[in-house]
């Protein structure tokens, strides 16, 4: 029974860097770090199976601090979205403690394991093209202010007749469509998020339809730029002769890629599933991988 006891008990030495690693937090959140300290020890018992069913390492090593099948299954075990969150950190602390003591980077990196699960989450996405589309009318913007100047400079032309061209044109247009689809196909709209952990995502139960819908809209706009780059090259472009069968240079468009609606219609009428036939034909022929330019 003595043996057991000790063998559900944190090592020695990492209790005294656990305490501080608490301190710490409650400076940076304002919290209490006896109420931090005293909810991981809750949620070490409360997954007393988990966090003590194996020795504590000697120290920690590449192997120790490892995130493994095992850990991701104990966590998606969690009935609800809160005890998974819960899991999460238990998980986090497991791999941060040794018979050495409690590495606090080892756990704040183990507690972004929920990052590798939001890869198809969109919103990240939604923002950075939101950005990029500012970005680019606002250098418009200038562009057009400075064309209004008495004698503008050659540069400034030079970039008015660039933004004119219409595969930049449509390349604009495009990332608007694009935004669009994340916003509506992959719920992106209206969010933001900076955690990109779904363990800590700020949408919580939300989380789970994120990545749903995100890998649905992520799959399906890699179509439409597989069929964009193949049917709508630029003009400065050459393919390989091996690869010019998959180039439609001057072949009617299938689809509208600067229209959303378009899009939208032809996941339902059937023209991307017929770019999807081709897209397969091209992977099998060439070895390339889903999406590959």
């Amino acid at each position: 029974m003595a043996e057991e006891q000790r063998k559900r008990k944190l090592p020695k030495n990492a209790v005294k860097p656990l305490i501080e690693y608490c301190e710490k937090k409650a400076e940076e959140t304002g919290s209490s770090a006896s109420e931090i300290f005293r909810q991981y020890l809750e949620l070490m018992k409360k997954c007393e199976d988990y966090f003590f069913g194996k020795p504590w390492p000697e120290m920690l090593d590449y192997e120790t601090m490892l995130i493994n099948q095992e850990d991701l299954d104990f966590i998606e075990a969690g009935g609800s979205y809160a005890e998974k969150c819960e899991r999460a950190t238990v998980v986090g602390l497991r791999h941060a403690i040794s018979l050495e003591g409690f590495d606090s980077e080892c756990f704040e990196g183990a507690a972004g394991l929920g990052s590798v699960q939001c890869w198809d989450c969109v919103v990240p996405d939604a923002m950075t093209l939101r950005k990029e589309i500012e970005e680019n009318e606002q250098r418009k913007r200038e562009n057009e202010e400075g064309m209004k100047s008495a004698e503008p400079s050659w540069m400034t032309k030079r970039m008015h007749e660039y933004y004119k061209r219409p595969d930049v044109v449509r390349s604009d247009k495009m990332l608007l469509v694009k935004l669009k689809f994340y916003e509506d196909v992959g719920s992106a709209e209206g969010k933001s998020c900076e955690v990109k952990d779904k363990y800590r995502c700020p949408y919580k139960e939300e989380s789970e339809h994120l990545i749903e819908d995100g890998r649905l809209a992520k799959s399906i706009w890699r179509q439409v730029e597989w069929y964009d780059h193949h049917w709508n090259p630029s003009p400065t472009f050459r393919p390989s002769a091996q690869d010019l069968k998959w180039y439609h240079f001057g072949e009617p468009c299938i689809i509208d890629v600067t229209s959303y609606d378009d899009v939208i219609k032809a996941i339902d009428d059937g023209r991307l599933e017929r770019i999807i036939e081709e897209h397969k034909r091209h992977m099998k022929e060439t070895g390339y991988k889903a999406g590959a330019l």
